[in-house]
């Protein structure tokens, strides 16, 4: 009985939009969104507008398209359906179903109300909205290069700004686009605006450290960071946080408080190399306790790849410790008797090690890797002539 008492509430719902005022239209679309009877709001204002003429109409249309669509097609065509209270849209979304679908070009639709209602500067805001989403969800894939799309985003927001319709997502998208563009100095006002209006948006914190960073302004963009550390909750947006905090202190020479932060980025995403890599770094410069535990780390990332090796020869060579370097990889042989790429890889980074102060025995690794290889790479890869220009 409660489902069929729901289906007759929608029909009276229904049956009612008609011979009500607009204000009365858009208070009840709006109940009927709060207890997520969304395709029910959407199909009345359908119903009361179809041409799509009336302004504020559009605009709930366009808010119930771009936040509780079930499925989207170039953001043109929407499926929409009735949650229960315990429901989340997110359960649905992009899942097959029968769903009720309706055609809505919201960019086409407000773009012809603008030209009708030139100062009803609400209607710029909705398409800067509807553009914003467009770009967010179909990133190189919708109707329009994103380029244009992030112009059009600025265009509109920053008609609604002026006509004093912004707020603290208007100003944080209009700086992110700006951003984007790589005008860093020209989006911190806008992030700047955004944070006051709101200031535990992390994301608002941590794009404005990033366009400070840009700048050259270290000492902005280490305060915004820890902020954005401080706020966010996801791990992967934490560690994020917390390796450009470590990164602006280890650009400002502050080595004890950019390993606290890597250290934390990597606890928060262990085996990320973007963390392990400069940690490493650190610790080797420091004769850290941790060094030889990161270094195994980070090794085993992927010992078959020539950037581990390229890396771990720089850090090395720069803090004067290739010798523990070639300790390590001569312990790493007798481990990995039985892969050849690994052998063969090791042989030839020995090799260069070896160049500048044994060259007899650069010699015999370098041979002993260009033996393995030959049973692994075909005669004319790049590592062949790489061993005989050396060996030459």
């Amino acid at each position: 009985m409660r489902k069929l008492s729901t289906y007759l509430f929608l029909v009276l719902i229904s049956m009612s939009a008609y011979g009500q005022t607009e204000t009365e239209i858009l208070s009840t679309a709006n109940n009927l969104i709060a207890n997520k009877k969304y395709e029910s709001a959407f199909k009345m204002l359908q119903n009361f507008d179809p041409k799509n003429e009336k302004p504020d109409i559009v605009l709930l249309k366009v808010g119930i398209a771009i936040n509780y669509f079930v499925t989207s097609m170039e953001h043109q065509l929407f499926a929409f359906k009735d949650l229960e209270k315990t429901e989340d849209i997110m359960d649905y979304r992009g899942k097959q179903g029968s769903f009720g679908m309706y055609t809505f070009p919201a960019n086409e639709i407000l773009e012809k109300l603008i030209k009708k209602y030139p100062s009803n500067y609400k209607l710029y805001k909705g398409l800067g909205d509807f553009y914003y989403d467009a770009l967010q969800r179909y990133q190189g894939s919708w109707l329009k290069p994103d380029s244009v799309l992030s112009g059009l985003i600025v265009k509109n927001y920053l008609i609604a700004i002026n006509h004093q319709l912004e707020d603290d997502a208007v100003y944080y998208k209009v700086g992110l686009e700006i951003l984007t563009q790589k005008k860093y100095k020209e989006s911190i006002p806008y992030f700047v605006e955004s944070i006051k209006l709101k200031n535990d948006n992390a994301d608002a914190h941590y794009n404005l450290a990033y366009a400070y960073l840009f700048c050259n302004d270290r000492g902005n963009a280490l305060k915004q960071a820890v902020d954005s550390y401080e706020m966010y909750r996801d791990k992967d947006n934490k560690g994020d946080a917390a390796r450009m905090v470590a990164q602006i202190y280890s650009e400002q020479k502050d080595i004890k408080n950019a390993i606290d932060y890597y250290e934390k980025a990597n606890s928060l995403g262990a085996g990320n190399y973007y963390n392990l890599r400069p940690l490493l770094g650190l610790y080797a410069a420091t004769s850290n306790t941790k060094t030889t535990e990161t270094l195994n780390a980070f090794y085993n990332l992927d010992p078959e790849n020539p950037t581990i090796y390229n890396d771990l020869g720089d850090i090395y060579y720069e803090n004067s410790k290739t010798n523990e370097l070639i300790e390590f990889y001569l312990s790493k042989l007798s481990q990995n008797e039985k892969d050849k790429k690994i052998c063969g890889n090791l042989h030839f980074y020995l090799g260069q090690l070896y160049m500048n102060t044994d060259k007899k025995t650069a010699k015999e690794h370098f041979l002993k890797a260009k033996t393995i290889f030959s049973g692994i790479y075909n005669s004319d890869n790049d590592v062949f002539k790489a061993i005989d220009e050396v060996l030459k």
